[in-house]
């Protein structure tokens, strides 16, 4: 393509206002960006043969009226196939703005040995196997304990126990829906409320799926409570091991 010429229908095109421009195209000015692609790669396997027949098959495929086309590409001083690409930066304002693309946050982590919060929350000691990681998100902090490294059972400290649905099982069926995204016969769930001290358990299960959440509500506050998810397969392991865990957490 020849810069100098491209620039020079540029510079014609600009002098005109666009409304008046957009006003006398031929064709839908959004068949144009398809057009251009269709003879880019068009002319990347075959060399122009000083004529439309490239853009005259595309308007045979798109049902185009291709002598009202190519009278127009005329009157822009355009005689062939590649010189119908001169005209692209000219339908530039059909593209959108581009909008720049959000700055991810800086993610920070840490692990302790120990944690007091400012709603009641205390552990004065991780026992291993146990992880105590706190994620500084967006000045946010998210607190995850870890059964052992590479094990799928986390256990993240969460604010505000919904106290008013302790017994609402729907609404706990609900959770594990919403937070597995996974196709459920509502009949295949199952929510059990085990034993344990000075806490109240919920256990919400699936027969058919691998997820299980556990939620841990302390029976002195509801400032705070415990989730945790593990797999179906050593969910009662994780449990013993946690409610281990639990004799060192103060309110």
């Amino acid at each position: 393509m020849e810069k100098v010429k491209r620039k020079r229908v540029l510079n014609q095109l600009a002098k005109k206002d666009l409304a008046e421009f957009r006003k006398v195209l031929p064709i839908s000015e959004s068949v144009f960006p398809k057009l251009f692609d269709f003879l880019d790669n068009q002319l990347s396997e075959q060399d122009c043969q000083d004529n439309f027949a490239i853009a005259g098959k595309f308007c045979e495929k798109h049902n185009i009226d291709k002598q009202l086309l190519f009278d127009w590409l005329h009157e822009q001083g355009q005689a062939c196939d590649c010189e119908i690409l001169n005209l692209q930066d000219a339908f530039e304002y059909l593209k959108p703005p581009v909008t720049k693309t959000p700055v991810k946050a800086a993610i920070k982590k840490q692990k302790l040995n120990s944690l007091t919060t400012d709603f009641g929350f205390r552990i004065d000691r991780v026992t291993s196997p146990w992880i105590l990681t706190e994620t500084l998100l967006e000045e946010k902090s998210i607190y995850t304990f870890q059964f052992g490294k590479g094990t799928d059972c986390i256990v993240s400290l969460e604010a505000s126990f919904p106290a008013e649905q302790i017994f609402n099982d729907r609404y706990w069926l609900d959770l594990w829906i919403e937070e597995t995204n996974l196709d459920h016969n509502i009949e295949d769930l199952v929510v059990e409320r085990p034993e344990i001290d000075n806490y109240t358990c919920i256990l919400v299960k699936s027969k058919n799926w691998i997820p299980v959440f556990y939620f841990f509500r302390n029976n002195l506050t509801d400032k705070w409570f415990l989730k945790m998810r593990t797999v179906l397969s050593r969910h009662k392991g994780d449990f013993k091991e946690f409610s281990k865990l639990l004799s060192n957490i103060h309110v």
